[in-house]
């Protein structure tokens, strides 16, 4: 093959993947896990799971948030300030798996430090029965994306949120962390118009892991009850989502457009 032949494959190949990243997809599942401790392998579990969803744009649709039985006793109440007294009636990570996967299931999974989370959902769906093929950088990391969006801060999140100009609060708390996670990864969304380009690979990765099509179940969820000041956005925390939490419809046939409402940070 000449020269010119390859150069002008490679750029069909590169368009193709332009094209291909340009395609709408449902949004981002946005993650925060608090556990017992930092290592699967010494029997650590998730005590904690706190989700937002955001459409393509970045803008929240949804969320929910229980405290999770880690069939163990707590550890690290230091941090998290979660005790065993907290997690006595809390459902176990099984009893909200189905709630997990149809999260997750054609969205981009996104958290700040996605392989720490990414490695215990793996585990805990494992340990469930229901074993997902999720590596380390099967969605967007937003500690990661900083390196390009915010070089001069740290990695830790409450600076990154500061240099972008979001408060942080309630930190260790799954949902106000994701919330300041989905908040972050909006601003790197809504500073680079070509955001989808950039990312495409870690993108289409994301939207590749075959999450099981599991029942939602009917265990309630336990919330960590809220400071008496309220959350920002009191209507994203409720005790039971089920309604509301549904896989991506099938797309709809050539020339017909499918209407939505989004909520707005």
């Amino acid at each position: 093959m000449s020269l010119v032949a390859r150069f002008t494959r490679r750029r069909r190949q590169i368009r193709a993947q332009r094209l291909e990243c340009r395609t709408p997809f449902p949004g981002y599942a946005v993650i925060d896990l608090e556990t017992t401790g930092f290592s699967w392998a010494d029997g650590d579990r998730v005590i904690e799971i706190g989700v937002i969803l955001l459409d393509e744009q970045g803008q929240p649709t949804g969320a929910w948030s229980t405290l999770v039985h880690p069939e163990r006793p707590v550890a690290g109440t230091h941090v998290h300030q979660i005790t065993d007294r907290d997690v006595l009636h809390a459902p176990t990570f099984g009893q909200v798996a189905g709630l997990v996967s149809a999260s997750c299931s054609g969205r981009v999974l996104a958290a700040h430090n996605l392989a720490f989370d990414s490695q215990f959902l793996r585990m805990e769906m494992a340990r469930a029965g229901h074993p997902v093929d999720l590596g380390p950088t099967d969605g967007l990391c937003t500690a990661r994306l900083a390196q390009h969006y915010l070089p001069h801060a740290s990695g830790e999140l409450e600076e990154l949120c500061y240099a972008a100009g979001i408060a942080v609060r309630h930190r260790h708390w799954a949902l106000w962390d994701a919330e300041a996670a989905g908040r972050l990864l909006h601003s790197y969304i809504a500073g680079d118009w070509a955001f989808g380009r950039h990312w495409c690979d870690r993108l289409r990765r994301g939207l590749a892991v075959p999450w099981p099509d599991l029942p939602l179940g009917e265990t309630p969820l336990l919330p960590r009850c809220l400071p008496a000041a309220g959350h920002p956005a009191d209507d994203w925390c409720v005790p039971d989502v089920r309604q509301t939490i549904q896989r991506p419809p099938p797309p709809l046939p050539s020339g017909r457009r499918r209407v939505s409402a989004s909520g707005r940070f």
